[in-house]
């Protein structure tokens, strides 16, 4: 599908996957216009390779940004509407961005070293902010409007800013 505010990205699909994202996209573009906003699709930013989507996951209007770090979601997890799990960074040097700082010792947005890591079963409320280089164990329940800051144990319930465990959940 073109990107209309951005002409000069390009779609990297291939072969099937190019075909399905064609005829899918008038679809979608109808779904749009007639009010729909949350038709189920995700936005990578970034290379799409680096993003490790497990098998019946759903990525409902999710934002993924992979310029950092790659990320690895586990089966059957499920993200809410409005969701962005993000790599990225900017960094400071002497109280300025790098890119405005000369002379810096480093690049503004590192290129690796963020990775995201999200096990299976999981549940991530809706517009719940995950951040660089954290994992997520399985079976865990990530608040609405949580920000995943830390590391957060396998079977937890986490909500908050940042967010906290606030339980461990029963073995099922």
């Amino acid at each position: 599908m073109p990107f209309f505010l951005n002409p000069k990205r390009r779609d990297e699909r291939r072969g099937h996957a190019r075909l399905l994202a064609i005829l899918r996209a008038p679809i979608i573009r109808v779904g749009l216009w007639a009010g729909f906003p949350h038709i189920d699709y995700a936005y990578v930013h970034g290379d799409l390779s680096r993003v490790h989507v497990g098998a019946r996951c759903s990525t409902t209007n999710t934002v993924f940004n992979v310029i950092s770090g790659e990320i690895w979601i586990g089966d059957d997890t499920y993200f809410s509407h409005g969701c962005y799990v993000l790599t990225g960074q900017h960094r400071f040097y002497r109280g300025r961005r790098v890119n405005l700082s000369p002379g810096a010792p480093f690049e503004e947005v590192p290129v690796t070293g963020n990775d995201i890591r999200i096990g299976s079963g999981c549940y991530i409320g809706a517009n719940a902010t995950i951040l660089a280089s954290v994992t997520i164990g399985d079976n865990c329940i990530i608040g609405a409007g949580a920000v995943v800051t830390t590391d957060i144990p396998d079977g937890s319930f986490a909500t908050g800013v940042p967010a906290i465990v606030r339980r461990s959940l029963p073995e099922a």
